[in-house]
């Protein structure tokens, strides 16, 4: 078999995720919560379940986005809508049709959440350069050093574009989830490659090895985060659980069809 094949899969989802990214960031269509562009949020602890299509319909003239979680012992309501919206209002008008809770109102300017979006994404920036600078002093051969960088790229462009289309919103949150993710997966790239360089032994061994122990510590990650997923109450982690399992499953094919494959043709072209 011809495992230079292997690549396609894992490059076409690299220039599939890109040109999304790339499409949605040009366009403004990115889906950001409020931390990012700005608006009001009202959140409420309720005893019994409440129907969020019903609350939408009630506030339709308000343009909300309503979201529901379950907890042990109760339920929470969360309404979104501009922040040129007075709170007074929505939730007068929820009072209107029997819906008296007591809520929790935070509100962000649209220059503050512009602010933290830009902070965002520096911090995210910064922290993908300075794992660069580690890798390559590392490793100090330049090939490898660039497959782990692209690998590690790959998993947050793919786990961030995934997000977006599964309707899960950018925000404070989840972008902490993405520098989780850088992390995440630069272990199995170091992984491998400090097995294939730095070990003696047969070529397919050291990847084979390499390989036994990386699946094992993605596979625990991925029932912590599936566990996590299932069993938090909070929302918010929700979301962070979500991120990592994208980002989880993406770097089992850039760890080991793309980075694995890489390695070994580098090395293949050393030996000869």
């Amino acid at each position: 078999m011809n495992y230079r094949l292997l690549l396609v899969i894992p490059l076409l989802l690299l220039i599939a995720s890109s040109g999304i990214l790339f499409l949605k960031s040009s366009s403004g269509t990115l889906n950001l919560d409020i931390d990012f562009k700005g608006g009001t949020q009202l959140t409420a602890e309720t005893k019994t379940q409440i129907n969020a299509k019903n609350i939408e319909n009630i506030l339709k003239d308000y343009n909300v986005n309503v979201r529901t979680g379950r907890g042990f012992k109760s339920y929470t309501l969360i309404i979104e809508f501009d922040s040129d919206i007075k709170a007074s209002d929505v939730i007068e008008k929820l009072a209107e049709n029997g819906y008296d809770l007591d809520y929790s109102i935070q509100t962000i300017s649209p220059s503050l959440g512009e602010s933290f979006f830009k902070q965002s994404r520096i911090a995210l920036t910064l922290a993908f350069i300075f794992m660069g600078v580690v890798v390559f002093i590392l490793f100090k051969k330049p090939l490898p050093s660039m497959y782990v960088i692209l690998a590690a790229f790959a998993d947050i462009v793919e786990a961030l574009v995934f997000s977006q289309l599964l309707g899960i919103k950018l925000s404070l949150a989840t972008f902490a989830a993405l520098l989780l993710t850088l992390g995440y997966s630069v272990d199995t790239d170091i992984l491998l490659t400090t097995r294939v360089l730095k070990r003696e032994g047969e070529l397919n061994e050291k990847i084979k090895t390499a390989f036994n122990t990386g699946i094992t510590m993605s596979t625990t990650t991925l029932a912590a985060m599936t566990a996590l997923y299932f069993l938090t109450t909070s929302i918010v982690i929700k979301q962070i659980a979500s991120i990592l399992l994208i980002a989880l499953i993406a770097d089992l094919i850039n760890t080991w069809m793309m980075n694995a494959v890489l390695l070994r043709w580098y090395m293949e072209r050393r030996i000869k």
